[in-house]
C-alpha cells in the first residue's frame, strides 16, 4: 500500500463508504454529522497529513466534529469493519484499494483508544499502514501462550534447569507482551 497525498472523496468512494458506515436509523448516542462527506474528507485530510486536528482547513468543518466522529466509529467497531473490507479487497476492487491508505491512516490515528483485540486484528490482517508501530513491537498472543507453557513447565522442576533459565523466560514473556511504550504513548 503506497502513501499518497490527500484528495477529496470522489462520488463512487463516498457511496461505497456510506454503505459501509452506520445508517441513520441505527441507534447510537450523539448527533450525527450534518454533512457526512465533509466529515469523512476532514478525517482523511488529517489522517493523510499527519498534522494536528487544529490545522484542518475551514472548508472541512470544525476539527472537533471530525475527531469525535472518528473516535465514535473506532469505539463502535465501524473502523475495524472498514479495515476488514480493505484487507479483503482483491486487486480488481478499485474503490476499496483507492480508499485503503486513507482508511488505514485514519485507523492509525485512533489506535490508542481501540481495544487490544482490534489492534491485534489489524496486525493479523497485515495492514502495516494501520499499525502504530512495527509489528514486532506489538503483542504476540501465540508467543505469549508458548512462553507461559514453558514457564509453567520450568516451575515444576526448578532445580533441574541451568542458571539463567528463568531470566531468559522472563525476557521471552516481555517480548510476547510487546513494547507498549512504542505504540501506546504516541
Amino acid at each position: 500500500m503506497r502513501p499518497h497525498p490527500f484528495h477529496p472523496l470522489t462520488d463512487p468512494e463516498f457511496t461505497y463508504l456510506a454503505t459501509h458506515l452506520p445508517t441513520a436509523t441505527a441507534p447510537r448516542r450523539g448527533r450525527r454529522p450534518a454533512d457526512l462527506r465533509r466529515t469523512l474528507d476532514a478525517i482523511f485530510w488529517v489522517a493523510c497529513s499527519s498534522g494536528p486536528w487544529k490545522d484542518l482547513p475551514e472548508e472541512y468543518g470544525r476539527p472537533g466534529t471530525a475527531s469525535r466522529q472518528l473516535r465514535r466509529w473506532a469505539r463502535s467497531g465501524d473502523m475495524d469493519r472498514l479495515l476488514a473490507l480493505v484487507a479483503a479487497a482483491t486487486p480488481e476492487d478499485t474503490i476499496p484499494n483507492a480508499l485503503a491508505w486513507r482508511i488505514c491512516r485514519a485507523w492509525r490515528r485512533v489506535s490508542r483508544i481501540v481495544p487490544l483485540s482490534s489492534l491485534m486484528r489489524a496486525k493479523d490482517l497485515g495492514l502495516r499502514a494501520a499499525l502504530p508501530a512495527p509489528p514486532n513491537f506489538l503483542p504476540n498472543p501465540n508467543l505469549s501462550k508458548t512462553a507461559q507453557a514453558l514457564v509453567i513447565a520450568a516451575l515444576q522442576t526448578p532445580a533441574a534447569h541451568p542458571p539463567g533459565t528463568f531470566n531468559r523466560l522472563g525476557k521471552l514473556l516481555l517480548d510476547a507482551g510487546g513494547r507498549p511504550r512504542h505504540w501506546r504513548l504516541r
